[in-house]
């Protein structure tokens, strides 16, 4: 039997704090395991890759709420996007969750542009979070 795996992505940001609880309630639902990925640079210091291990906290704490399986990774990428799909594609995910907007990874803000490629280029649906 094959696992229903759910992959979301967070940057911290409040959007995809929601994108997170979004997909918690989905693999809840359909029984399945939730993979929260952060996508981090390879020049990443201690101090960010603390903040990178945060997140992926969160979504382990968010998906105990909501008690499923979970499985948390840190993407190393010079970009996001290819980190997202790459992170996908390794944990055979059946769909990505992301949010529409968010934080870069120098926390800049990005306009969607991260998104608007993991949808333009992703093999498997994807949920945008809004």
């Amino acid at each position: 039997m094959h696992t229903f795996k759910i992959l979301v992505t967070t940057d911290g940001s409040n959007l995809s704090d929601k994108a997170v609880e979004v997909a918690a309630q989905l693999a809840e639902q359909f029984a399945g395991v939730l993979v929260g990925v952060t996508v981090v640079s390879s020049s990443q210091t201690p101090e960010e890759m603390a903040v990178a291990q945060e997140r992926l906290d969160h979504i382990s704490a968010v998906a105990k709420e909501h008690s499923v399986a979970c499985e948390v990774v840190s993407e190393v990428s010079d970009s996001v996007a290819a980190g997202i799909l790459r992170a996908a594609s390794r944990a055979d995910a059946y769909c990505v969750v992301m949010a529409s907007r968010g934080l870069g990874t120098l926390g800049a803000l990005l306009l969607g542009s991260e998104t608007q490629q993991v949808l333009s280029e992703a093999d498997r649906p994807v949920l945008v979070v809004r």
